[in-house]
C-alpha cells in the first residue's frame, strides 16, 4: 500500500506495533521469564532445604540412640555422656534448617503475586494452598507448630519428635548421672566431671529459650518481609 499524493513508503497498518510497543512486549515477556526462573529456584530451595531438614533429624536420632546403645551394653560406658548435649544441638542445626524453609516459602509467595500481577489474574495459588493446607505463614509459630493450625498434622509431627528428642535427652542425662555417679562424682561436688550433668541442663535450656525466642520474636523474618514487600513490584504505566 502507497501512501496517497505521492508519499513514500507503506502506510501503517492496523495491525502494525510500533517499535517502542514491541520493545515493550520483550521487556515484560523477559521480566516474566526472569520471575518465573526465580519461583522454580525458590520451589527447588524449599524442596532441598525440607529433604535436608529431615535427613539431619534422622542421622542426629541415630547418633544419639546408636551411642546410648555402647553405653548401655557396656562396650563403652561413656558414650552416654554426649547424648544430652547432642540432642539440643540436633534441634538447634534443625532449626536453622527450617529457617531457611520459611524463606523460601515466603519468597515464592511473594513470586507468585507478582506474577499474577504482571498476567492480571491469579494463575498461580500454590502459596493460598499452602496457607489453607499447612499453616497461614504470618501466624505465630515454633518450628512447624503453628497458632494458626495447632492441631494440623505439621504441628502433631513437631509435636511428635520433640517428645521422642524429650525421651532420648532424659534417657541420655539420666544414664550419664548414673556413669558419672558409678565413676565418684555427683553434681556440684567441686569438680569439672561433677558439672557435666548442670551444664548439660543449662546448655538445653538456653537453647530452647533461644528457639522459642528466635520463632516467636521473628525478628529476622520481619526483616525480611519488609523488603520482600516492596520487591518485585508492578512497574507503573509510562506517563501519557
Amino acid at each position: 500500500r502507497r501512501a496517497a499524493a505521492g508519499g513514500k513508503g507503506p502506510a501503517p497498518g492496523a495491525g502494525d506495533v510500533a517499535p517502542g510497543g514491541l520493545a515493550a512486549d520483550a521487556a515484560a515477556a523477559a521480566e516474566l521469564r526472569i520471575l518465573e526462573a526465580q519461583l522454580e529456584r525458590m520451589r527447588g530451595m524449599l524442596f532441598g532445604y525440607s529433604s535436608l531438614f529431615f535427613g539431619t533429624i534422622r542421622n542426629w536420632t541415630f547418633l544419639a540412640i546408636g551411642l546410648l546403645v555402647l553405653g548401655w551394653s557396656g562396650v563403652l560406658p561413656a558414650a552416654v555422656v554426649p547424648v544430652p548435649f547432642i540432642v539440643p544441638f540436633a534441634f538447634l542445626e534443625t532449626g536453622y534448617l527450617f529457617w531457611y524453609t520459611v524463606f523460601a516459602r515466603r519468597h515464592a509467595e511473594r513470586l507468585e503475586q507478582a506474577i499474577n500481577e504482571r498476567l492480571g489474574r491469579e494463575v498461580l495459588v500454590a502459596h493460598r494452598l499452602e496457607a489453607a493446607y499447612f499453616y497461614p505463614p504470618d501466624a505465630p509459630k515454633i518450628a512447624a507448630l503453628s497458632f494458626g493450625n495447632p492441631l494440623g498434622f505439621m504441628g502433631g509431627m513437631t509435636i511428635g519428635y520433640t517428645a521422642g528428642a524429650g525421651l532420648l535427652w532424659l534417657a541420655g542425662l539420666s544414664s550419664t548421672n548414673a556413669y558419672l555417679e558409678s565413676r565418684g562424682a555427683s553434681p556440684f561436688d567441686g569438680s569439672l566431671v561433677g558439672l557435666v550433668v548442670p551444664l548439660a541442663v543449662a546448655w538445653t535450656a538456653v537453647i530452647a529459650a533461644y528457639l522459642a525466642w528466635a520463632f516467636l520474636r521473628r525478628r529476622d523474618e520481619e526483616r525480611f518481609l519488609a523488603v520482600l514487600r516492596g520487591a518485585y513490584l508492578f512497574p507503573a504505566p509510562p506517563a501519557p
